[in-house]
C-alpha cells in the first residue's frame, strides 16, 4: 500500500512546487530600489487583493495566483502572503489547488513556508481520482525541488484511502515520497453496485 502511494503523491506534489517556482520569482523581483530608510520590523511596500494570472503561448491559463495582501519587509527583506491560493490549470480547467493562512519566502528565495490550514488538492480528472492533503506547516526548498515537513500530515484520495503520518519528505527530481512515523493507511475496497430489488416469484400451482 506504501508503495502504491509513492507513485502517486509524486504527481500531486509537482503542482505544489510549481506553486512555489513562481512565489520566489514574487519576492525576489520587485523594488530593488527603495526611497528612504524604512523603520525596523515595518513593511516598506505592500499590495492588497493581489492577482496574477499566467498564461501558455496558445493564451490559455497556466496558473492563477492570488492573495488577500502580500507585504515585503525590507529589514530581512523577506516576503509574506496572507490567505495564498494557488490554482493550477490544464487544458483551461483547474487541475489542482494549494492555500494556507500564509506563505513565508526567505530573502534569497531558497526556502518557502506554507503555514496555517494548509490545503492542498488534486482535483478529479478522467484518468485520476480526487486527492487532498492537509498539514499545519510546509517547507518548500524550491532550487532542489524538495518540500518537508515534522507536522502531521492527513492524505485521502477517493473513493475511501485514507493516509496519517507524522513527518515527510518529497523530492521531485527522484519521485519519492517518504512518510516518516506513525504511519496509518486505511483503505477500502469499492463496493459493487448490486441489484437490491428482490424478484417477484411466481408459481401458478401454489394453492390456499
Amino acid at each position: 500500500m506504501i508503495n502504491r502511494f509513492s507513485v502517486l503523491f509524486p504527481i500531486f506534489f509537482a503542482g505544489i512546487l510549481a506553486f512555489i517556482s513562481y512565489l520566489v520569482q514574487v519576492s525576489v523581483q520587485n523594488e530593488n530600489e527603495k526611497k528612504g530608510t524604512p523603520l525596523s520590523n515595518s513593511p516598506d511596500y505592500f499590495l492588497t487583493n493581489f492577482k496574477t494570472t499566467q498564461t501558455e503561448s496558445n493564451g490559455s491559463i497556466r496558473f492563477i495566483l492570488s492573495a488577500n495582501e502580500m507585504t515585503h519587509f525590507s529589514q530581512d527583506d523577506t516576503t509574506r502572503l496572507k490567505k495564498p491560493i494557488f490554482i493550477k490549470y490544464k487544458n483551461n480547467a483547474p487541475n489542482s489547488k494549494i492555500e494556507g493562512g500564509i506563505g513565508l519566502v526567505s530573502s534569497d528565495g531558497e526556502e518557502v513556508q506554507i503555514v496555517d490550514n494548509v490545503k492542498a488538492t488534486r482535483f478529479k480528472t478522467d484518468l485520476k481520482p480526487k486527492m487532498e492533503l492537509l498539514t499545519d506547516q510546509i517547507t518548500i526548498l524550491p532550487n532542489k525541488d524538495q518540500a518537508f515537513t515534522k507536522k502531521s500530515v492527513h492524505i485521502t484520495q477517493d473513493p475511501k484511502t485514507v493516509v496519517n503520518a507524522i513527518g515527510m519528505k518529497y523530492d521531485k527530481k527522484n519521485g519519492t515520497i517518504k512518510l516518516l512515523e506513525k504511519v496509518r493507511v486505511h483503505y477500502e475496497k469499492p463496493v459493487k453496485k448490486t441489484n437490491l430489488t428482490s424478484p417477484i416469484i411466481q408459481n401458478k400451482n401454489l394453492k390456499k
